[in-house]
């Protein structure tokens, strides 16, 4: 399979399943304690803001890097990129950073919807890759 004019190897396929399967289990564990803590009505509301929907969803690149910093794979990065294990460490800070923003925007305005946080966190942290990384300064 190519993407652009780069062939994705076996190896990177590998290394992507694990973060995806690191992620799959995050998710589930999360989403099943949300659940358990979830009794009543106003727990409820707590337990399924989009605060903690981005708890479970939010931290799927993150894993994914790390997925394939597991698997020792390096992709070939343009010169100055940084290592997986430098994206991990931005798409979790990204992660937690939109997780304040949240909390703080939850706290002061309600109402906010959560498929349109997750969206804009997952761009918010793909900016900051991509930021992280020297894409814009080719």
């Amino acid at each position: 399979m190519t993407i652009g004019r780069f062939r994705i190897t076996s190896e990177e396929r590998r290394a992507t399943v694990v973060g995806i399967a690191i992620w799959a289990v995050w998710y589930v564990g999360v989403s099943v304690l949300l659940s358990m803590a979830a009794h009543d009505q106003g727990t409820s509301d707590i337990i399924y803001s989009p605060f903690f929907r981005w708890m479970a969803f939010g931290p799927f690149l993150a894993f994914l890097f790390l997925g394939r910093h597991i698997m020792r794979f390096n992709m070939k990065m343009a010169t100055g990129s940084l290592s997986n294990m430098s994206n991990v460490v931005t798409s979790a800070t990204s992660f937690m950073a939109w997780g304040l923003v949240l909390l703080v925007w939850d706290c002061f305005f309600e109402g906010v919807d959560t498929v349109l946080a997750l969206v804009f966190g997952m761009l918010f942290t793909y900016l900051m890759l991509v930021a992280s990384n020297g894409r814009w300064n080719p």
